[in-house]
Order: C-alpha cells, then structure tokens, then sequence
C-alpha cells in the first residue's frame, strides 16, 4: 500500500467547531459550511462531528452534497448555496434541503415540484449586494420576484434570506455598502410578510455583531485558519505525510527533477516521496517549498512531478528510510500550515485543503465521528 496519507484530526474539528459556536452569542444560529467534502476534511465525518459541538445547520454547494448528508442519516437543516438546473431544484425539494434562490423560473420549478409530491420546499433567497456571483440585483427585480413568490408559490417557504460578503477581510467600506444593501432588501421582504432567517456572515465576518443577523455561515475558520481573532484557539486538522521510497547521494553538479532545474552545489543526500501533482500536491512549489523530516524542514529540491517529488536531507542526517515526511501538517516544534504552502504557490489556503486527489489515503484520528 502506498505510504502517502491525508490524517484528519476529528479531536481539531471538534474544538473548532466548538470555539466558533462559543464565540457567536446563543441567540444566533451557526450554519457550518461543508461543501467540497468539507474542504477536503469529510464532509460526513466534518457535520457530525460539528452537530455535537452545536452546529444548527449545514450549507453545501450542490445537491450532490446535500443528498450524501442526507443518506448518511444527517437530519439537520441543509442549505444549497449555489445556483442549480431544473433537476437538481427537483431532487432538492424531494431531499427535504434549501435551495438558494434569484429567479422566477427557479421559483416555478420549486413550487411545481412542491405540488406533485405534495409537500413544502424550501428556499433561500439570494441577494446579490457586490459579489456580482448570484443573486438578486436591486430593488425592480426583488420587488418582482416577491410578488410574484406571493401570488405564485405557495408551497415554497422562503426559509431564510443572504448574501455574500466578497472583501470583508480587508475592505471594511466595502463591506459596510454591502450590508446596507443586504439590510434595506431584508426590510422590503419583510414588510412583504415574509419572515426568513437571516444571514450576511461567513468566516471573515462572523464575529463582528453588525453582521451577525439570525445566523452566521463558518466556513474556512472550522478548518483551523483565516480567523485572526482565534489564532491558539483554533486547530488545523490535515496532515499530510508519507515515507521515503529512495534515499540516494548525489555529487556537487548533478542535477535532480525533469527540467534539470535544481543543481546540488554540494554531495547531497535526497529523498524521494512517493506524492506529487497528480495527488493534488502543487507543481508550482517545485523549489520553493519545505517538507519534514525528524522535526527538521528540508528544501524541495526539482521539479515536482506527477507522483513524486524530492527533497533534500543532507542537513538532516538521521534522516532514513523509515522517516515520516511530513508536506503539510506538524513534527516535532516545526509545521507547515495550508496558509504557508498557499503563499508559496499564489493561491489561497482553502485550495490547497481541498486539492488534494483520492489517490491520497485518507485516516481519520481523535475522536469518533459518531453521534
């Protein structure tokens, strides 16, 4: 068997799922994000787990992913935050989940299906405040749509109502129009007679009260980064680790990799690990990334290629074959986080999570998973 895992520390996910519900007053629900399999966590194993820290609803991207909640027994709340096709607004509505919401057709589509099986469905409607994504865009279509939900679809229950905040990282004015935008549509639904659940924040807002609402939306944050106000507090849960399969001298001069792009300047003992891009690894950290090694970093030496990569031990030197590397998670006092490897690539943590291929074993560690 392949030595290269993924180890998912469910004890990680418990403790960040219960140090955001115990950050976000009582009286506001938390919608655990876990689309993407859970931003390459589980996306059974993750809402389970998040349910027993007091997670009071899921969100996912399509339907796909709310009918894999569902078989697997999970009960609560589940809204689908995309947009989505006629079929899948169907099997939504049998699956008993939201969908989000910013069209007259998708509203027909919710409301027939509703009729034929006889029963509710459910929605969220999507306001579109800046991201310019999805959603409804301002106050003629909204006022539209309403009337039309009103007189139309009596078997759609709007559920609840959001938006989608783009740069409330970094751009507080920004983000501030957004909510006035958010706010001022929320009224006008309102005073229409609907009386959804309300949300505006995810992660990077979540714990700031003018942008709480009913409900917040925990994404990123439940996977252990990107909440500046819980650093310590939060755990990241991946770890990423294979052995060696060569370990071989080289000479000053010689080259390593495809491309030749890495040439010792000493004799170097290099490694080579049996993980690389087509395992979701990114070819863009050939030269530029660490792995670990007995507690110690070693330097990525040459390109990285499909199904291996290399590395560079000499300063290691009780370095052997049966050394743990570790590409992403902690040994000993040194860790190499998602957001280390994101920076060296130029991207973000969340597709460094999430990128990873199944031809990397996954093992679950820490606590059960079970209810």
């Amino acid at each position: 068997m392949r030595t290269s895992v993924m180890k998912i520390s469910d004890a990680a996910l418990l403790n960040n799922a219960a140090v955001i519900r115990a950050q976000v007053p009582a009286r506001v629900k938390l919608m655990c994000v876990v689309k993407a399999n859970a931003y390459g966590h589980g996306s059974v194993a993750a809402a389970r787990l998040m349910q027993r820290a007091g997670a009071d609803a899921f969100a996912v991207a399509i339907v796909e992913e709310a009918a894999e909640l569902r078989n697997a027994g999970v009960a609560a709340p589940i809204l689908i935050l995309g947009g989505a096709g006629v079929e899948s607004l169907r099997e939504a509505v049998a699956l008993d989940v939201s969908q989000a919401v910013y069209s007259v057709e998708a509203l027909n589509v919710l409301q027939a299906e509703a009729a034929r099986l006889g029963r509710r469905a459910k929605a969220h409607l999507k306001i579109d405040t800046g991201m310019s994504r999805i959603g409804v865009l301002g106050e003629g279509e909204l006022a539209q749509l309403l009337h039309h939900w009103k007189r139309c679809c009596p078997d759609v229950e709007m559920e609840g109502i959001f938006t989608h905040f783009c740069v409330a990282e970094c751009d507080p004015e920004f983000t501030k129009r957004q909510n006035a935008r958010f706010a001022q549509a929320l009224a006008i639904v309102r005073s229409m007679g609907f009386a959804p659940i309300a949300h505006a924040a995810a992660t990077s807002a979540m714990l700031r009260s003018e942008y709480q609402y009913d409900m917040v939306r925990a994404g990123i944050g439940l996977y252990g980064t990107l909440v500046p106000e819980l650093q310590g507090k939060l755990q990241y849960a991946q770890t990423l680790c294979a052995k060696p399969i060569r370990m071989e001298c080289i000479h000053e001069g010689d080259t390593v990799g495809y491309g030749r792009t890495f040439t010792a300047r000493r004799d170097s003992r290099i490694i080579t690990v049996p993980i690389g891009y087509g395992d979701g690894y990114p070819r863009i950290l050939s030269n530029k990334a660490d792995v670990l090694v007995c507690g110690k970093r070693a330097p990525i030496v040459g390109n990285v290629c499909m199904d291996m990569l290399m590395a560079d031990v000499t300063d290691i030197p009780e370095a052997n074959a049966d050394s743990e590397v570790v590409l992403m998670g902690a040994q000993g006092d040194e860790r190499i986080t998602p957001d280390e490897l994101a920076q060296l690539a130029g991207t973000i943590p969340y597709e460094i999570m999430l990128g990873f291929s199944p031809r990397v074993r996954t093992v679950r560690e820490g606590v059960s998973g079970r209810d």
